[in-house]
C-alpha cells in the first residue's frame, strides 16, 4: 500500500506563516496537542512520515517546525523557545540536536537543556546509548525516547559479507560528529572481532574546526590506494550533504560503496546498504509520541528500531562497477 503525502509546498509554506499546521482533528479533545519539531537539516522523510502518521488517524495536533540549519547554537535557541513556551512534546531530528537539546543522561543542565519538564522524542539518531542520550535502550531513564534508523554494526558486516566477502574496508567521515566517531569505534572493535583491516581516514578540519568537503576525494583515493575492497559510509550530515562528490569519487576508482542511511543510495551512487526507511521510521517515532501525548511515561517506552530492514541495490552502480550481488541475496533485496 502506498502512503499518502502531505503535500510539502503547502506545508512548508504555512509553517513559514504560521510557525504551525494542525491535522483534522478527529477526537473529543478540546484543543490540539502542540508539538514542536526541531530539525538539523530542513524537512526530511522522517518528518513527513511523523507528520503524517497524525493526519491519517486524525491525532489532533499542532507542528511547531523549528530547523537549526545545521547550526548547534540553533537548536538551543529551538530548546529556549520551547522551555518558554511549554509545548506538550518536542521532536527531535538528528544525533546532534538530540545532543544539543536533551545533554548526557548524566550531566543535564535544566538552564540549556530539555531536562524533564518536557517530554521528547528522537528519531535518525546514530547510537544513543555510545553519544550518553539515554543510558540504555530498553529503560531510558529520562523523559525521552525515540526509535532506531540503523541496524548494528555487526549485522550490517554479516550482510555485506553476502554480497561479497572481504579483508579490508575503509571510511573517511567528519571527526566532529559523535555519530560517525561512534560507528567507527564499533567498526573498529568488529574489525579486531573479525579480522580485517579498517583503514579509517577521517576528513581534515579547517582553522575554524570545520571539515573541509574538498578531501573527500582525496580520502576517498588514500583508501582505495591503501586496497580497500569496499568503503563504508557512516551515518554523518557532512557525508550526507557530500554525499555525491563521496560516491563518485569511489565509483571513479572502482571502489564499492555500502551504507546503513537510504539517501547515498537513492540520492547518489552508493551500491548498497541495509537501511530503514526514513518514513516508516518517522510513522514509527510518531506512533512512540502518541503514546506519550496519551499519558505513558517517555522513560518506560523502549528506544528501539523498526521490526523490519530494506537491502537495497543501486543497480546503476552494479552495472558501473561490474560488481553484481549474488543471485540468492537478489531474491529478498530491492532493486534501484
Amino acid at each position: 500500500m502506498r502512503h499518502r503525502l502531505l503535500d510539502r509546498r503547502s506545508l512548508l509554506g504555512g509553517a513559514a506563516a504560521t510557525g504551525m499546521l494542525r491535522a483534522t482533528p478527529g477526537r473529543s479533545q478540546d484543543k490540539a496537542w502542540k508539538i514542536m519539531m526541531i530539525t538539523w537539516r530542513g524537512w526530511e522523510d522522517a518528518c513527513q512520515g511523523f507528520a503524517d502518521y497524525f493526519t491519517e488517524r486524525n491525532v489532533p495536533v499542532e507542528l511547531i517546525l523549528r530547523d537549526a540549519a545545521r547550526n548547534p547554537e540553533m537548536v538551543s535557541r529551538h530548546v529556549a523557545e520551547a522551555k518558554a513556551t511549554r509545548p506538550d512534546l518536542v521532536y527531535l531530528w538528528g544525533t546532534t540536536t538530540a545532543m544539543v537539546a536533551l545533554g548526557p543522561f548524566d550531566a543535564v543542565d535544566p538552564a540549556v537543556h530539555l531536562a524533564d519538564e518536557i517530554p521528547a522524542v528522537f528519531n535518525i539518531v546514530t547510537e544513543p546509548v555510545w553519544n550518553r542520550i539515554v543510558p540504555s535502550l530498553e529503560h531510558p531513564g529520562r523523559r525521552v525516547t525515540g526509535t532506531l534508523y540503523i541496524t548494528g554494526v555487526g549485522q550490517q558486516l554479516t550482510t555485506l559479507t553476502a554480497y561479497r566477502p572481504f579483508r579490508s574496508m575503509g571510511v573517511t567521515y567528519s571527526p566532529i560528529e559523535g555519530n560517525s566517531r561512534a560507528v567507527v569505534e564499533l567498526l573498529g572493535q568488529e574489525a579486531e572481532r573479525l579480522g580485517f583491516e579498517l583503514i579509517d581516514r577521517p576528513v581534515p578540519l579547517d582553522d575554524a574546526g570545520k571539515p573541509i568537503a574538498s578531501a573527500i576525494p582525496q580520502k576517498v583515493r588514500e583508501i582505495a590506494e591503501a586496497g580497500a575492497q569496499w568503503l563504508y559510509i557512516a551515518p554523518d550530515s557532512f557525508l550526507n550533504a557530500n554525499k555525491l562528490p563521496l560516491t563518485e569519487s569511489a565509483l571513479s576508482l572502482g571502489l564499492p560503496s555500502f551504507t546503513s542511511t537510504e539517501p547515498y543510495i537513492l540520492q547518489a551512487h552508493a551500491l548498497f546498504g541495509l537501511v530503514s526507511r526514513y518514513y516508516a521510521v518517522g510513522q514509527f517515532t510518531a506512533f512512540k509520541a502518541e503514546q506519550i501525548l496519551q499519558g505513558s511515561d517517555p522513560a518506560a517506552i523502549p528506544v528501539e528500531p523498526l521490526a523490519r530492514f530494506s537491502l537495497i541495490v543501486n543497480v546503476q552502480t552494479a552495472n558501473r562497477l561490474r560488481f553484481y550481488p549474488p543471485l540468492s541475496l537478489l531474491r529478498y533485496a530491492e532493486t534501484v
